[in-house]
């Protein structure tokens, strides 16, 4: 019986194996993808960047088109925490291929695939990987390179101001708040549109509190570490409190003032572009939705002024960083799905296709060397305008625990609301930080 059964095996492989013979086998071509190769294969990917869905999903069919392999996207917006999916996720073992992670990496490293061998590695620019290197191992790939602060409207700022106006005139508090009252003058026009998801009051608008500690990065980190050592008192800060005297502005002159928590992501981009706002607290991630509403729209960034004295550091400055690199699962995912994996990140920033993609529809701007095409829309230019001049601040909120977005993002919100007073908000933020281990 066994002889039987073993003769049935063996034929059936070898009648496989004829069947296989009768189709052309793909060869490769100078390490490009190659069409239908993976046609078997299933990959998934979290993303959880919502305001580029759209666009992402359009990219990964191309992807599936030209190579077979399948895409499912998970994707991770409203009041979901990536941190807390990715943790589900693993502990059901059902890990993404690919993760879109940034502060989440130190916990997860360990199940990460090495892409050091990856050909991408060396066109990335300066200081590109340093973030998700451990030992000389590159973990993951940075999706781009990103910025944060007031977008403003130029044509609604050219009718406030009575002219051309000059990003360069708003570089302290006061500054800030003229510009608001001429806005505020303006009929049917609210200064500006704030925001109230965690993750930008959490993560972007609280970067300022510790990027402009210093010009000096170490004396910035060691500032973040003496508040967690419970070594700093936040409310007898100058910068902390300027900080708060600021977004103290933001809550006095926002549109939604009202009912401030009530505002989704899509409200934003509405307000600003279609000129019912002259300001919005945000990042260029937002300027497909800023384009579609309004194409012909002129846009650019100013920063966030935390004290009256134009020269102290980080009024003339915005926030320019990585905010999120692809990672690969070595831990739940087969071998075939880790190189699939790969195959994609590769295709994305190396074909034509995929830099199309990135640049033009997800709205990227390249992390990478070896670019044929680059952004041309306003606030890509406003960006690169900001680090010619060497204008930029750290995005040290890569540097926060994975949970700190989140906890820091509601007591945030009390705030905004008027749930919670300065002193209770300075409270909340050091218990949060003095638990950091």
């Amino acid at each position: 019986m066994k002889k039987l059964f073993s003769f049935l095996v063996l034929l059936a492989l070898l009648t496989l194996a004829a069947c296989g013979g009768n189709e052309e086998t793909p060869e490769s071509d100078g390490g490009e993808t190659t069409a239908k190769s993976g046609s078997d294969v299933s990959i998934s990917i979290l993303m959880s960047k919502p305001e580029i869905a759209e666009p992402f999903e359009a990219a990964t069919a191309d992807f599936t088109s030209e190579t077979g392999i399948k895409v499912s996207v998970i994707t991770v917006g409203g009041n979901v925490n990536p941190y807390e999916r990715l943790t589900s996720l693993y502990s059901s073992g059902n890990a993404p291929t690919i993760s879109l992670m940034t502060s989440e990496f130190e916990e997860f490293q360990d199940r990460l695939l090495d892409l050091t061998d990856q050909s991408w590695v060396p066109t990335v620019q300066a200081g590109g990987t340093d973030y998700v290197t451990v030992d000389g191992k590159v973990y993951g790939m940075p999706l781009t390179v990103e910025a944060f602060g007031f977008i403003y409207n130029k044509a609604v700022l050219d009718e406030a101001v009575g002219g051309d106006f000059d990003p360069a005139t708003i570089r302290t508090q006061d500054d800030l708040k003229n510009l608001f009252e001429q806005l505020e003058a303006m009929e049917d026009v609210d200064p500006i549109h704030v925001s109230p998801m965690d993750w930008s009051l959490g993560a972007h608008f609280t970067n300022m509190l510790f990027a402009t500690q210093s010009s000096d990065r170490t004396e910035r980190h060691q500032f973040m570490q003496d508040v967690i050592d419970g070594n700093v008192s936040l409310g007898d800060n100058d910068v902390v409190n300027g900080w708060l005297a600021t977004f103290d502005l933001m809550k006095e002159y926002n549109s939604e003032a009202s009912s401030p928590l009530a505002p989704q992501y899509e409200d934003g981009p509405l307000a600003l572009a279609s000129g019912k706002v002259g300001l919005w607290f945000m990042g260029n991630w937002a300027y497909p939705q800023l384009s579609e509403i309004d194409p012909d729209g002129e846009y650019g960034f100013l920063p966030v002024p935390i004290s009256d004295d134009a020269g102290d550091y980080g009024n003339a400055q915005i926030s320019v960083g990585v905010p999120s690199y692809w990672v690969v699962d070595a831990s739940q995912n087969t071998e075939e799905q880790q190189e699939a994996a790969k195959k994609f990140l590769e295709w994305l920033v190396t074909t034509d296709a995929g830099q199309t993609h990135y640049v033009e529809g997800l709205n990227l701007i390249p992390v990478f060397q070896n670019f044929s095409i680059h952004p041309e829309d306003p606030l890509s230019v406003s960006i690169v305008d900001y680090m010619n001049d060497n204008n930029t601040l750290e995005w040290i909120n890569s540097y926060y625990p994975a949970d700190a977005w989140a906890v820091l993002g509601a007591s945030m919100q009390k705030y905004l609301s008027d749930n919670i007073d300065k002193e209770g908000l300075i409270q909340e933020f050091e218990d949060y930080w003095t638990s950091v281990k």
